[in-house]
């Protein structure tokens, strides 16, 4: 069969995210998966070619999607216009949004929702249909049938990601000198494990997996990352500094090979002080970025999180990269409860940590996205269900804080962590500045209208936020 995967574009109010272009990890798997069919891709990040004129040139007989959950709008107009194309293509949606909010997806237009990790489902969903047999019988979807949408038997994942091919990279092979992250690139993304065994409030990895923490034997991520052709790497592990036996393992296998790229990953404070010799180890295989989700500069914010950790962990782990080498880059979530006097502390503490001079911070608005333990908790609490907000920077909780003022404190946190004369001792190692051309540029671009958005909230609210192509700001809280 004629298999279509298009990745969407972004469409999320802050337009933050054009700081990092990746590439379709999740796609490539999945058309690795389907050797034996004709696959094509279409990123509609760089895409300047229509679905329309990609579906008139490709024809396809299935079009497959993932989908976040600032995606959804677009995601499914997208799949609207591939049916007008070709009302017999058969539409396909997953990921995160589709898993835990299905019934968002209940349209005429969308034919089959995959719910949870999809390789091995969507293998036996395409083979059906190639048979002509009845995906009904395929566990983990959601199906159309007679205008309903139908719920097929849970599926029973395996244990481990030793059996999953490598990503097909072929299929997006014209775009990968495009990919970076803050224009550091071309960067290629390699997975190691799939899941987080940590139960954060906030994140719904944990239960898209069900639960489960699955990894792939370090021989064959050795065997993948010989295959990559860039010298850039993000490790897209969704906690890959985790197991002190695993991480040895991989470096081990990886060392051995000498397989010395530019590694940036993310990882948990705790394990980096508690592994200060193997932080050392990675370092010297080229490790050059560390993420670490800091989310807060008190204890108390942090155990009301379920993060698990302490801010003397948190401060130690940064010092620790930075006697490494390694550039932190660091995750802060503000409550909608937070005053002046929360932001200025914040602020105060990135600074004793020196970021404001090598280093890089995001500050984000605490959100509920579905699938989460807040989500079951607030979301009466919400001020929009317009899913085009859950860019987590706008505030869509209610906020103790009129909304003007909370965007200058929010506005003001990065503006002096980034707008100083320390921004230009960074080093090479951490600072895009020219390493990828288009990328460093976008990455400008995007900075420079994330912080005009930024500026026109502190003056105008909501109103200042919201992109024209939203229509209508009455709907949202200002």
């Amino acid at each position: 069969m004629r298999v279509l995967f298009i990745n969407p574009p972004e469409c999320a109010a802050s337009g933050l995210i054009d700081l990092a272009e990746f590439e379709p990890l999740g796609l490539e798997i999945l058309a690795a998966s389907l050797p034996h069919h004709d696959t094509h891709l279409i990123d509609l990040i760089f895409e300047e070619k229509s679905v329309e004129t990609a579906i008139s040139e490709f024809k396809p007989d299935v079009i497959c999607m993932g989908c976040f959950t600032s995606q959804v709008y677009m995601v499914k107009e997208l799949l609207r216009l591939a049916k007008r194309c070709k009302p017999d293509v058969v539409t396909i949606v997953g990921g995160y949004h589709p898993t835990f909010m299905p019934g968002d997806f209940d349209e005429p237009y969308i034919d089959i929702l995959g719910i949870g990790p999809g390789v091995q489902t969507l293998v036996e969903v395409i083979d059906t249909l190639e048979d002509g047999g009845d995906t009904c019988t395929v566990p983990g979807l959601y199906v159309r049938r007679d205008g309903e949408m139908f719920r097929t038997p849970a599926r029973v994942y395996p244990k481990t990601l030793d059996n999953e091919p490598f990503p097909d990279r072929r299929i997006s092979a014209r775009y990968r000198k495009k990919y970076h992250v803050f224009g550091v690139g071309p960067i290629a993304v390699l997975r190691t494990s799939e899941g987080c065994p940590y139960r954060c409030k906030f994140c719904c990895i944990w239960n898209f997996t069900g639960g489960a923490y699955r990894v792939r034997s370090p021989e064959l991520v050795a065997d993948e990352l010989e295959q990559i052709e860039e010298d850039y790497v993000y490790i897209f592990d969704d906690d890959f500094l985790f197991s002190r036996p695993r991480v040895q393992a991989l470096y081990d296998a990886i060392a051995s090979r000498g397989l010395k790229k530019k590694y940036w990953c993310f990882g948990r404070a705790d394990f980096i002080c508690d592994n200060t010799d193997l932080v050392e180890k990675w370092a010297g295989l080229g490790m050059t970025n560390v993420y670490i989700g800091m989310e807060a500069c008190t204890d108390a914010e942090l155990d009301a999180l379920n993060k698990r950790s302490t801010v003397e962990i948190n401060t130690e782990a940064v010092q620790i990269l930075r006697r490494n080498g390694i550039t932190p880059d660091l995750g802060f979530i503000m409550r909608p409860e937070s005053t002046k006097k929360d932001f200025d502390a914040l602020l105060a503490y990135v600074k004793s940590l020196g970021i404001h001079r090598d280093g890089y911070a995001e500050y984000m608005s605490l959100t509920p996205l579905p699938g989460t333990e807040l989500w079951d908790e607030m979301q009466d609490d919400l001020v929009t269900r317009d899913f085009r907000f859950f860019d987590l920077i706008y505030p869509v909780l209610k906020t103790k804080m009129p909304i003007k003022p909370y965007f200058r404190e929010l506005t003001k946190l990065y503006v002096r962590t980034y707008l100083n004369l320390g921004l230009f001792n960074r080093t090479i190692r951490g600072n895009p500045l020219g390493l990828n051309p288009l990328g460093t540029f976008k990455s400008v671009i995007a900075s420079a209208k994330f912080l005009w958005k930024l500026l026109k909230a502190c003056c105008m609210g909501t109103r200042g936020y919201v992109p024209r192509s939203f229509g209508s700001s009455r709907d949202h809280a200002d």
